[in-house]
């Protein structure tokens, strides 16, 4: 029996670890689910204002007449990922070649009979490029395409949308054969704004085993200190004070990590110093998700202009002692979304 092709589309694959993590489990599970799951690597074509351009330029023409050698900045470029990231791709992720703009051909040249939509936040309109294309846009007139929402989140409790784009994005939900969303908040903004039903579900990091990301990093060596990992994305001089005073009461040596375009550690790396943290202080969603999945005590610092609402959601439900619960319910939701 012909296994059914599943597309990702998901947060363009570049230097972010959660989003790298997230797209890595939601391959293994519908692998596991007993389908074939490919990514689409859709990278965004950065444009900076045009003032900039020019005035790069006119600055380049200047120094190059004092004999001075300088590059002339690009008016548009392209997302990479790091040389890292990249052999983390190539070596764990099946994805599609990388493109720039959604199409349906791409859809068809891989023979897809199921898109899904998810994780991260690939409804929220500050962090999708296009967003019409997180709701399928693009092959909005593909009947027999089945199209699946797993754990698409907003990030906010509020609504962002402008009114065109909740009218488009409105229209295009409709065509979902099954969405859920990965806080609960998400679920009473599908009813209220794009008017359909959604469930809430767990993040696709939550659905693998400790011993999956433990298998991923096990190559790196145990940390011989006691370390305070603090993986903070917006650090500033309260927060540093207050992971400098946390450490010293623990007795624990102070260490800082960097995150997207500062990134320097590999994934296993990453995820290696969660396992040997004796306490993480963070305000990452996936910094947060994978202390818990590592059962670290830490300290979430609600990160307000990332979006807070993912946050409440999933400390309610960890302090609340559900989320083993939660995990059955969020696999078996996808595996009828897939069966039906």
């Amino acid at each position: 029996m012909k296994k059914e092709k599943i597309a990702i589309i998901t947060q363009p694959l570049q230097n972010n670890y959660g989003g790298l993590l997230q797209n890595f489990a939601m391959q293994k599970v519908i692998l596991d689910l007993g389908y074939e799951p490919i990514t689409i690597d859709y990278m965004k074509v950065v444009c900076p204002p045009f003032w900039r351009y020019i005035l790069s330029s006119l600055k380049t023409i200047f120094l190059r007449l004092r004999g001075k050698k300088r590059r002339l900045f690009w008016f548009s470029h392209k997302g990479r990922r790091n040389k890292q990231n990249e052999l983390f791709v190539a070596t764990h992720l099946k994805k599609t070649k990388t493109l720039y703009k959604y199409s349906f051909q791409i859809l068809r040249n891989y023979g897809i009979d199921v898109v899904l939509v998810g994780s991260d936040q690939v409804w929220r309109p500050k962090y999708s490029y296009k967003l019409i294309d997180m709701f399928l846009d693009f092959c909005k007139d593909e009947s027999n395409l089945k199209r699946i929402a797993y754990a698409a989140s907003f990030g906010v409790d509020k609504w962002e949308y402008s009114p065109k784009e909740e009218k488009r994005c409105s229209t295009l939900a409709k065509k979902f054969n099954a969405i859920s969303v990965r806080e609960n908040s998400g679920v009473k903004l599908c009813h209220d704004y794009l008017g359909v039903d959604a469930s809430w579900v767990l993040d696709p990091t939550f659905l693998l085993d400790k011993t999956v990301y433990c298998n991923l990093c096990k190559d790196i060596p145990a940390s011989c200190e006691k370390i305070l990992v603090a993986y903070v994305l917006d650090r500033n001089d309260s927060i540093r004070s207050m992971c400098e005073t946390i450490a010293s009461e623990r007795g624990c040596v102070l260490k800082y990590f960097e995150a997207d375009r500062n990134a320097v550690l590999s994934i296993p790396e990453w995820l290696a110093m969660f396992r040997d943290a004796s306490y993480v202080v963070t305000d990452s969603f996936h910094g947060t998700i994978f202390s818990i999945i590592f059962e670290k005590e830490f300290k979430c610092i609600y990160n307000e202009s990332r979006g807070s609402a993912r946050f409440e959601s999933l400390l309610k439900m960890y302090k609340s002692g559900s989320l083993a619960e939660m995990k059955d319910f969020s696999l078996n939701w996808l595996k009828k979304a897939l069966e039906s």
